[in-house]
C-alpha cells in the first residue's frame, strides 16, 4: 500500500511540474552570442544566424549555418517577440527582394 501511494504521489509530482514546461516561455531569451563565421562554401550561400529556441524548461542555442539562396529572394533573420506576458518566436524566412513598389501601388495602375 505504502509503494502504490508512493508512486502515485511522484506520478502526480512530474504531472504538476511538467503543466510548468511549456511551448510558450514567459521568460525572454538570454543576449545572442557572438559567432565566427565559418568559410563560405560559394557564392550562394547565406549565412543564417544562431539563435535561441525554446527548450520546454529553459533555452538552447541553435548554431548558425550557411544555406543556399533562392532566387530573387533575402533571408530574413527569425526574432522572438513578446506577445502579452509570453514571448513567441518568429522563424526566419526568404522574402522577395523589392520591386521598388508595393503591392497596392501595382493595383492601382490597372
Amino acid at each position: 500500500m505504502r509503494k502504490t501511494a508512493l508512486a502515485v504521489m511522484v506520478v502526480l509530482c512530474l504531472t504538476t511540474m511538467s503543466g510548468f514546461a511549456g511551448d510558450r516561455p514567459r521568460v525572454g531569451p538570454p543576449p545572442l552570442r557572438f559567432e565566427a563565421l565559418t568559410l563560405q562554401p560559394s557564392p550562394k550561400h547565406v549565412w543564417v544566424p544562431g539563435y535561441w529556441k525554446w527548450a520546454g524548461v529553459n533555452y538552447a542555442w541553435i548554431e548558425g549555418r550557411w544555406i543556399k539562396t533562392k532566387p530573387n529572394r533575402a533571408w530574413a533573420p527569425g526574432i522572438w517577440a513578446q506577445v502579452g506576458n509570453h514571448w513567441v518566436w518568429k522563424p526566419g524566412k526568404w522574402t522577395k527582394i523589392g520591386t521598388g513598389e508595393p503591392k497596392a501601388a501595382k493595383k492601382k495602375k490597372k
